[in-house]
C-alpha cells in the first residue's frame, strides 16, 4: 500500500499527553500492533494507519477530542530530525517551506505539502495521503499544529496566522484551539492548513549558511533513493488537482514529464489504471468527509472535482448505491 510509513517521531510527547490523561502509553501502543521502542527511538519506521488507530483510540479510551492537538502544542522543528536541519539553512522562510514541501515523504509518506500564493496571502494545504475508512481527526489536528508550530519558529513567537483551518467539524469545547491558535481557528473548512501574508514568507532565516545547505542537501537526496511507484506519484497529483476541477489524465502526465499512453501503460504495468486511482481516491474521501454532519454536500462536490452537487450525487449513487444524504444518515445511526 502506498504511503504507508512516517518516523516514530511522530509520537513524540504521545507518552507525556497519554498519562496526563490517565492512558498507559506502553499498553496503547501494544493494543495497536506497535513497538514501544517507538517512543525512545525517533527514527523507526512504523506504518502509519496504525499511528492514526492509535491516537483516535487514546483520544476515545480518554473522553478527549483534543488528544492531537495537545501532542503538537510540545513540538519542535527540531522534531522533523534531518529535514528540519535542512529548513533553518534557506535564505527566506518561503525557501524554509518549499524545502520542506520537498523533503516531507523523508519523515511522513503520507503527507503532501501544497503551497498556493496569490493576491498577498498564501496557503498552506496539508494533504493526507494515508487510505483509511476511519476518523482521522487527531492525526489531522496533530499534523496541522506542527506545521503551525514549525512556520512559528520561522518567524518567531509574535507571529499568528490569519486562519488555521480544518475540514471536520467543530469540537464540543473550542477553548483549547483558540489558546493554541488564537481566534482564527475554523472548522468545516474546504482545507487542512493555515493562512498568511505573503509578506511574511520574505523574512530571512536566521541561521541560513549556504555551504551547510549545500552539504546537507547532498545528504538528503542520499536519504531519498526511494523513487516513489508510477500510481504513488498519480496519485498525489490526483489528489492535488481534484478540487480545481482541471484533474486529466493528460495534466498529470505532462506533470510528471510523460505523455498520457506512457502513464497508462506504467499504471497497467502496477496494475492499476488512471481512472481506478481517480474513483479508489474519490470514493476514500467521500466517505471520511461525509463523516462529518456540517460538511456540505455541495463543498464537497468541489473538493472531489465535480461540476455541482447533481454530478457528484450521481456519481455516489453508482459507487455506493445510495444518495449522499442517504448515505450519511445511515452512517450516523450505525453509530449510535
Amino acid at each position: 500500500m502506498p504511503f504507508t510509513h512516517v518516523r516514530s517521531a511522530s509520537l513524540t510527547g504521545y507518552a507525556e499527553v497519554a498519562r496526563s490523561v490517565g492512558l498507559d502509553p506502553f499498553a496503547r501502543l501494544r493494543a495497536a500492533g506497535l513497538d514501544v521502542r517507538c517512543l525512545d527511538d525517533p527514527d523507526l519506521k512504523i506504518p502509519v494507519l496504525r499511528l492514526h488507530a492509535l491516537l483516535e483510540s487514546s483520544a476515545h479510551a480518554a473522553g478527549i477530542e483534543d488528544f492531537g492537538l495537545r501532542m503538537a502544542m510540545s513540538r519542535r522543528l527540531s522534531n522533523l530530525g534531518l529535514i528540519s536541519l535542512a529548513a533553518r539553512e534557506e535564505p527566506t522562510v518561503r525557501d524554509a517551506l518549499h524545502c520542506l514541501q520537498r523533503t516531507m515523504h523523508l519523515h511522513n509518506e503520507a503527507i503532501l505539502i501544497d503551497i498556493e500564493e496569490a493576491n498577498g496571502i498564501v496557503v498552506i494545504r496539508e494533504q493526507i495521503l494515508a487510505r483509511t475508512q476511519g476518523p482521522m481527526r487527531q492525526g489531522i489536528e496533530l499534523a496541522v499544529g506542527v506545521l503551525y508550530r514549525t512556520v512559528r519558529e520561522f518567524l518567531g513567537p509574535g507571529w499568528s496566522p490569519l486562519a488555521v483551518c480544518f475540514m471536520h467539524e467543530p469540537p464540543r469545547d473550542l477553548a483549547p484551539y483558540r489558546r493554541a491558535f488564537g481566534t482564527g481557528v475554523q472548522f468545516n473548512s474546504v482545507l487542512n492548513g493555515l493562512t498568511c501574508r505573503a509578506s511574511e514568507l520574505d523574512r530571512a532565516m536566521p541561521m541560513a549558511d549556504p555551504q551547510s545547505l549545500r552539504t546537507i542537501r547532498q545528504y538528503l537526496e542520499s536519504a531519498a533513493r526511494r523513487r516513489p511507484t508510477q500510481s504513488e506519484r498519480t496519485a498525489q497529483l490526483i489528489l492535488g488537482l481534484l478540487p480545481s476541477g482541471r484533474c486529466s489524465a493528460e495534466l498529470v502526465a505532462r506533470y510528471i514529464g510523460i505523455d498520457r499512453r506512457t502513464l497508462h501503460r506504467r499504471l497497467a504495468r502496477e496494475g492499476t489504471s488512471f481512472s481506478a486511482l481517480v474513483d479508489a481516491l474519490r470514493r476514500e474521501a467521500a466517505q471520511r468527509h461525509l463523516g462529518n454532519p456540517q460538511q456540505s454536500v455541495a463543498d464537497l462536490a468541489v473538493m472531489l472535482g465535480f461540476s455541482g452537487s447533481s454530478a457528484f450525487s450521481r456519481w455516489f449513487c453508482a459507487s455506493f448505491g445510495c444518495a449522499p444524504r442517504r448515505w450519511r444518515r445511515q452512517a450516523t445511526q450505525a453509530k449510535t
